[in-house]
């Protein structure tokens, strides 16, 4: 709270750190929690609204994704958790990732539907 100055972070930087101890507790062995946080995220997907839907994919597992790629153990030790909704989530998020060459700049371009690749410079120009 004192870094946001008293004010909400937002649930994708909530999620964040929620994604963050789930692979700190994985990189320490404290996995005991892991099926019931993971059954969450599917029930979330099955269940939730559409805002809920995004933030328990692009919020929760694509950040165990990124996160987990820091760690000799990657992103894959977390398949096994996954229910069938999640893991829909999960191989799509994946294949954003491959598709845009591992670069957020790559999935930016990607989602945006820009053929041909942009300078850096050319993010920074202002519209006229």
């Amino acid at each position: 709270m004192a870094y946001w100055k008293e004010e909400e972070a937002g649930a994708f930087n909530d999620v964040s750190v929620f994604a963050q101890h789930i692979v700190d507790s994985y990189a320490n062995r404290l996995t005991a929690e892991c099926a019931s946080l993971f059954a969450t995220v599917e029930r979330i997907l099955e269940e939730g609204d559409q805002e809920a839907r995004g933030i328990a994919a692009f919020g929760v597992l694509e950040d165990v994704q990124t996160i987990s790629t820091h760690h000799s153990f990657g992103p894959e030790v977390f398949v096994q958790w996954l229910g069938p909704k999640s893991r829909e989530a999960w191989d799509q998020i994946d294949a954003l990732w491959r598709a845009g060459g591992g670069s957020l700049a790559g999935v930016i371009r990607l989602e945006r539907g820009a053929g041909a690749k942009r300078r850096w410079w050319q993010f920074w120009k202002r519209a006229v």
